[in-house]
């Protein structure tokens, strides 16, 4: 009180205001942009058969074959597991138990519903099942990827349908799962496989074979085709296809009369019914892997991009065109990094309140991925993971958000990085850049909203592409500022 009543108010504190101190906005930081070729993309247990070849414009030809294991028991419709090993989605699916009587297998399919698609549909294609060799081995536990070589094949095809124009579409009258899309039926035809099926009619004869038994006298299958290189790539979804088999039976049993006398009438009946071989993967006992399955991948790239060749090559966009670009399942990331960001407080203390990464696709007829994430990069170009081994979970970049979801009506990302920037200007992060790729999502659950999987794994193994011109690529900063 003393105080006030002595001195001017007005000069309470005069000593930090007359300071320089304001808010500022800017979009014009310098962001520099170039394309990573990152390591081989996992595609063990991945969603989605991939299976085709397509033209991308830019990136060049990018081919794709699937080989899987089929089972007949003991297996679920899981194909996600987080974290702690629990499954995300459980749905029983039932072993395949043939009926007592006597039965013939009058036809098979192989039944698979669209799920992605990337390329031309209006392109027709020739869809084949093979069997694999009897030397062949897929091993549940072992890691595959996009370059691991593919298994060898017996010459005789299972089956084929010929010049399909591809329907990735929604069908109202189809129901093939939770998307309830259109689906591609191929017959199997090869009269050795029918046969074995039809052998094994009665799960209780000797004969018989069931789960590891069955697996290891059908090895697996691939899924190939045959078309122009500007078709499509077209991905059907593992969890929901299913190899149906069809038979038929007869039964016969005794109509009697109320005195049961002997004009009791015995009939015959002669029916039908299937069942499925599921391309699964976890045991419904134990959780465990049971089966495998992988997607092999192959890019012949074209223009700037064919430079990429090597693990961590780099082109900048100043070498392509001003054009940067991200295909996940080839191993393409964009790299970004802000040379001058630490500029911003050379002569002032500066303080983000928001800061926005915000990238918009070139569109061509493509499709783009439906998420993109931020991981922070090694300096040779590698993803950074938080052990001293490529085992190691994956670092997102820290912040409000690592991840963006696209937004038809505006053609954008948007990324919320403002903790991640204020980390770098603080010094508390010595980034290194981030690499943007699209990344493989858990769904959402009761104990955790729907997110990228952080486990060792996150890139996608879809044929997900998007590309940039890194001179529309913006960071957006909002600061408050106090000179020096």
């Amino acid at each position: 009180m003393f105080l006030s009543a002595c001195e001017d108010p007005q000069e309470i504190g005069s000593e930090v205001f007359v300071q320089n101190i304001g808010v500022l906005f800017t979009d014009t930081l310098t962001v520099d942009a170039s394309t990573v070729l990152l390591d081989s993309i996992l595609t063990s247990a991945t969603p989605n058969l991939l299976v085709g070849k397509y033209t991308d414009p830019t990136l060049g030809l990018v081919e794709a074959s699937s080989y899987f294991q089929i089972s007949n028991s003991d297996t679920l419709r899981t194909y996600l597991f987080d974290v702690n090993k629990t499954p995300l989605i459980i749905a029983n699916k039932k072993d395949f138990k043939w009926i007592k009587n006597p039965t013939k297998v009058d036809s098979i399919r192989f039944i698979l519903p669209y799920s992605v698609y990337q390329g031309d549909t209006l392109q027709t294609q020739t869809f084949k099942v093979s069997q694999l060799n009897d030397n062949s081995i897929l091993e549940a536990t072992k890691s595959y990827f996009g370059n691991s070589d593919a298994p060898l094949l017996k010459p005789n095809l299972l089956g084929q349908v010929k010049n399909v124009k591809i329907r990735p579409v929604k069908n109202k009258n189809v129901i093939s799962g939770l998307s309830r899309f259109d689906t591609l039926r191929i017959p199997i035809t090869d009269p050795a496989f029918t046969n074995f099926i039809s052998s094994q009619r009665d799960s209780n004869k000797e004969n018989a074979l069931i789960g590891t038994g069955f697996k290891n006298k059908i090895r697996g299958l691939a899924l190939t085709s045959e078309s122009s290189n500007n078709a499509a790539i077209v991905g059907f979804s593992a969890d929901y296809s299913v190899m149906k088999v069809y038979y038929s039976y007869a039964y016969s049993y005794t109509l009697r009369n109320k005195a049961n006398t002997s004009d009791s009438l015995k009939v015959t009946v002669d029916s039908t019914k299937s069942n499925d071989l599921y391309v699964s993967l976890y045991s419904r006992a134990t959780g465990a892997l049971q089966n495998a399955r992988f997607n092999k991948i192959s890019t012949s790239r074209s223009g700037a991009f064919s430079k990429l060749i090597k693990v961590t090559d780099n082109i900048s966009s100043s070498q392509s065109n001003n054009q940067v670009a991200l295909q996940s399942s080839t191993g393409l990331a964009t790299k970004i990094k802000f040379p001058s960001l630490l500029k911003l407080k050379e002569r002032q203390d500066i303080a983000i309140n928001k800061a926005e990464l915000i990238l918009e696709p070139n569109v061509f007829n493509y499709s783009v991925p439906t998420d993109l994430v931020l991981i922070e990069s090694t300096p040779t170009n590698r993803l950074l993971r938080n052990g001293i081994t490529s085992e190691g979970v994956l670092q997102f970049v820290a912040g409000e958000a690592s991840t963006a979801s696209y937004v038809s009506k505006s053609n954008t990302y948007t990324f919320n990085v403002t903790s991640s920037l204020q980390d770098i200007l603080s010094g508390r992060n010595k980034s290194n850049g981030w690499l943007l790729s699209a990344s493989t999502f858990r769904e959402a659950t009761q104990n955790a909203p729907r997110g990228p999987l952080s486990g060792k794994y996150i890139v996608s193994s879809d044929v997900d592409r998007a590309i940039f011109d890194s001179k529309k690529i913006k960071l957006r900063v909002y600061y408050t500022y106090v000179g020096k």
